[in-house]
């Protein structure tokens, strides 16, 4: 039970962490796979425009938070 301080009866939901996790995961799989098809390329290149989800899933899977 998470608080945001000692005066608030705010409480997290206890998933909130594995929604984050999920965000943080596409944002950097996104990242990543900009960085390797598009290199220094502002914004989405052409490689990106219709990417193949499998591509993108091995990207995601490669995701490791320490």
């Amino acid at each position: 039970l998470e608080k945001v301080g000692r005066d608030s009866s705010y409480e997290q939901e206890g998933k909130v962490q594995f929604v984050m996790d999920a965000v943080y995961a596409m944002a950097h799989a996104l990242h990543r796979m900009h960085r390797d098809y598009c290199f220094g390329y502002p914004g989405l290149c052409p490689r990106m425009s219709n990417i193949n989800g499998k591509e993108l899933l091995g990207y995601i899977r490669s995701v490791n938070f320490n």
